[in-house]
């Protein structure tokens, strides 16, 4: 075995163990219906979206991740300005550089996102966040990342938020 798939397969909690255990079943969002409810709902509506992306990272749901992106929706990250990761394009591909990131993550990972800051402007809006990632293992939590996020979402034909462009400043990697 090598260290990877034997650090993933002996990591205490293991990956997604919460979804496995049937304690998390995350539903797909819908749409509010009928005239949108205004700015605070769309706000808010926006701020779950961003949850739901660490939810579905988190967990490691690839299909719920793709569905946080529009189709034609771009991902880099950038460590320290540094660093900086190929552009990504398209929300399946996305979601699969994403998920290629895992099997080097034998830990469960958690990502907080604080201090929401949204400007909209009718079907986009831009948010930016902090995120703060923690990584747990053997039962203990330690920081794994921080850094901020910005996101520029629209609201698609079936009235659901997503991210079209994702930018991902980080503090340090871990």
């Amino acid at each position: 075995m090598d260290t990877i798939t034997e650090t993933a397969t002996t990591a205490r909690p293991a990956p997604g163990w919460a979804t496995a255990a049937g304690l998390v079943a995350l539903t797909p969002p819908r749409s509010p219906g009928g005239e949108h409810g205004g700015p605070a709902l769309d706000r808010l509506l926006i701020a779950e979206r961003i949850a739901r992306y660490g939810w579905a990272y988190d967990e490691r749901d690839q299909a719920a991740l793709a569905e946080c992106f529009t189709a034609d929706a771009t991902w880099r990250a950038t460590v320290m300005g540094e660093i900086e990761t190929p552009l990504h394009r398209g929300a399946e591909t996305i979601a699969a550089a994403e998920a290629a990131l895992w099997p080097q993550q034998g830990d469960q990972r958690r990502h907080m996102f604080t201090n929401h800051v949204i400007d909209l402007s009718g079907d986009e809006a831009t948010a930016h966040a902090y995120v703060i990632q923690l990584r747990i293992e053997d039962a203990a939590s330690s920081l794994a990342i921080s850094g901020a996020y910005r996101f520029h979402l629209r609201r698609e034909t079936d009235g659901i938020w997503r991210i079209d462009t994702l930018r991902s400043a980080l503090d340090n990697l871990t």
